[in-house]
């Protein structure tokens, strides 16, 4: 039968009301005792002196900074727990993945890694989420599609893709047409073969014929065949989020 899986873990996220912020599980605490994390090269006064004059001692990213990083050895026992959290995620990932394997579907569905933000990690003087710098706004996405074009297996793309294309992505993969006021866009277009990217709103309203795709016990995945463009993906999106002040 078709099914969705939607796995969405705590880890890698600090726990506010707790000092210790990052918590990993017991028995990952052995991991990473005699690394040494290394120290971004803009975690210094001067990096966080050349931010915009609301980056104040105040803001609430300077605030978490003081939380986590503030010295050589909290930025350390910091960071290795929150490696820890992270190791923790990718085994129950494999374990997933196991599982499709076991179960003989694990070459007959998309799966997609992602997440919803970045973080700083004392870079810029700053910790957490929330402004447009790189190490913020830059997400993993991780993407496994039976449908992918053989010479797209293992590569990077370096395209923009957003979280609202998420949803298209998915429905598209079902053979549903997103709705038309969703903004984002079916990324397999940019991994697929024969798929023509200015098709790609015909192609959304589910008006080109031949949708046959790769087949397993009644389980259909659609996958449209029209040619691939050079026409760029996405050049560009905006970016907003309020200011936040720590009021404590």
């Amino acid at each position: 039968k078709p099914f969705f899986v939607n796995v969405a873990f705590f880890a890698t996220h600090a726990k506010d009301s707790d000092k210790r912020q990052y918590i990993p599980q017991n028995k990952s605490l052995s991991m990473y005792v005699s690394d040494t994390i290394p120290n971004p090269v803009t975690n210094t006064d001067e990096s966080f002196a050349r931010l915009p004059h609301f980056f104040s001692e105040r803001n609430e990213g300077r605030t978490r900074w003081r939380w986590r990083y503030e010295t050589p050895e909290k930025q350390q026992h910091m960071m290795k727990n929150y490696y820890r959290m992270a190791t923790e995620v990718d085994t129950a990932c494999g374990a997933i993945l196991k599982e499709l394997e076991r179960q003989g579907e694990l070459n007959n569905t998309l799966i997609i890694f992602t997440t919803d933000n970045g973080n700083f990690h004392a870079e810029h003087g700053l910790a957490d989420k929330w402004y447009p710098h790189q190490e913020s706004i830059r997400v993993p996405l991780i993407i496994k599609d039976p449908r992918m074009a053989h010479d797209k297996i293992g590569t990077l793309n370096d395209e923009f893709t957003l979280n609202i294309d998420l949803a298209p992505t998915i429905l598209s993969a079902a053979g549903i047409a997103p709705l038309e006021k969703m903004m984002g866009r079916d990324m397999s277009v940019l991994y697929r073969d024969m798929v023509d990217r200015n098709k790609e709103t015909t192609l959304r309203m589910g008006q080109v014929g031949g949708t046959e795709g790769p087949v397993r016990e009644g389980r259909k995945m659609s996958s449209l065949p029209v040619e691939r463009s050079t026409q760029p993906w996405r050049s560009e999106f905006f970016y907003e989020h309020p200011v936040i002040n720590h009021k404590g």
